[in-house]
């Protein structure tokens, strides 16, 4: 597919780069002619120097299939979309945003394009770490109910070095797919006589509301969050600080080195703890006991002032710590010195360009790992009538859910498809 990119930062980059290597035809738009040298130079990527809310500049891209709209201004994304719609007659659009409004369902169906809150998406990530503090990431299936939690073996955990075909009865009284296994660094999609290993990553689908019973039942025990530090602010920040402030069973501690933003903080929320200073003043950290904190988050704009935050928070006791990650350099190193979740809102845009670049009745596909992908199969005639178990690796590695009209259900092996069925998989990428 054509695919072109307004906005040459680091969504838009990371975006050109990875699709170029997918042979897609990539061209990219944006008014810095430095870094648009810099990407033509080193990958197959066709270059336009100019502004996109100019006519003539978006002349030049006309015979694209696909836009995405990732420049740093909402209104400038807006207005983009709005002129490839009305006189291009483009319907293929993407635009990133960061204000609700622009991504409420009116307003969505008002622009006819798809748009992308990051900061509601980025935030939601932060609730899940309070929601399920076993987990190392949840994805959610959009609209599906279904979620995919990954999380780490341990020694002592109750299913380790047990094989999934072990784990029937619990599945008898939930449903759930364990979707693939990652072992020192490999993807492995797994059978019923797979076994568990400490130290595994495991990708577990299940539905939302059952999350905490299924891993109950697993054997995982956790203590719930109870105390959350909040460092620094950022776009991000109000919005997250809006949900805390929800949680009435929660402490939390913001601290900020900008007396102006403490003292608004302050005034927002008054069930907020908020302290001026520092974000790596060890004597103010040792004060408000960050021993106790059960998560840190760091969301400054400066991702270098996250990750040495992060790093000496959980150096003086915080159980977990999640930063905040923009650019894809830090995004494999941060978990190799310790910090436990990072926030990679570029993802979160991938994953819905995806969607757009359909092939193989492909209809959503979602990056849940580097080396896996989730994607939807419609059921083609051939297969109609099989069970899940008879289908092997027909369709895809592996199914994980159902959609039907009556709703989405988490497959077994004795699961019949249907003509027309959509089904949910989990694939390794080669």
């Amino acid at each position: 597919m054509k695919v072109c990119i307004i906005g040459a930062g680091v969504v838009g980059t990371y975006l050109a780069k990875k699709l170029s290597k997918e042979n897609h035809e990539i061209a990219i738009v944006d008014t810095d002619a430095s870094k648009l040298e810099q990407l033509s130079y080193s990958y197959d990527i066709l270059a336009v120097n100019c502004n996109a809310l100019n006519v003539n500049c978006l002349k030049e891209v006309e015979n694209f299939d696909l836009f995405v709209v990732v420049t740093e201004s909402d209104e400038k994304n807006i207005s983009i979309a709005t002129l490839l719609k009305a006189l291009f007659k483009k319907d293929k659009i993407i635009v990133r945003v960061s204000n609700k409004a622009f991504s409420s369902p009116p307003v969505r169906e008002l622009l006819g394009c798809d748009t992308v809150n990051i900061l509601s998406e980025t935030v939601q990530n932060v609730l899940y770490q309070i929601k399920f503090p076993f987990a190392k990431s949840v994805a959610k299936l959009e609209k599906e109910g279904i979620v995919i939690v990954t999380y780490g073996v341990k020694v002592e955990d109750s299913i380790c070095g047990k094989q999934i075909a072990e784990l029937k009865e619990i599945r008898e009284k939930i449903d759930f797919t364990i979707v693939a296994i990652e072992r020192e660094g490999k993807i492995i999609i797994p059978k019923g006589d797979s076994y568990i290993y400490p130290g595994d990553k495991i990708y577990v689908a299940v539905r939302e509301e059952d999350v905490e019973r299924l891993f109950r039942s697993l054997g995982v025990f956790y203590e719930p969050v109870k105390l959350v530090f909040v460092f620094g602010f950022s776009k991000f920040t109000e919005e997250l600080l809006s949900k805390l402030s929800d949680f009435s069973s929660l402490r939390v501690k913001f601290i900020s080195p900008d007396r102006e933003v403490c003292e608004r903080i302050s005034g927002e929320f008054p069930n907020i703890s908020v302290f001026h200073g520092e974000l790596t003043d060890m004597e103010l950290l040792k004060q408000e006991n960050i021993k106790n904190a059960d998560l840190c988050i760091a969301m400054t704009e400066d991702e270098e002032t996250n990750i040495l935050t992060c790093i000496l928070s959980k150096r003086l006791g915080c159980k977990r710590a999640s930063s905040l990650i923009m650019h894809p350099e830090y995004e494999k190193l941060i978990e190799s010195i310790g910090i436990d979740v990072p926030l990679v809102p570029r993802k979160l845009l991938a994953s819905k360009v995806y969607t757009r670049l359909s092939s193989k009745s492909i209809l959503e596909f979602l990056e849940i790992s580097e080396n896996l992908d989730v994607v939807e199969v419609v059921v083609p005639d051939n297969i109609a009538g099989k069970r899940v178990s008879e289908v092997g690796k027909e369709l895809c590695g592996l199914v994980v859910a159902v959609k039907r009209e009556n709703g989405t259900e988490i497959v077994k092996g004795n699961t019949v498809l249907h003509s027309g069925d959509t089904i949910i998989c989990v694939e390794r990428r080669e």
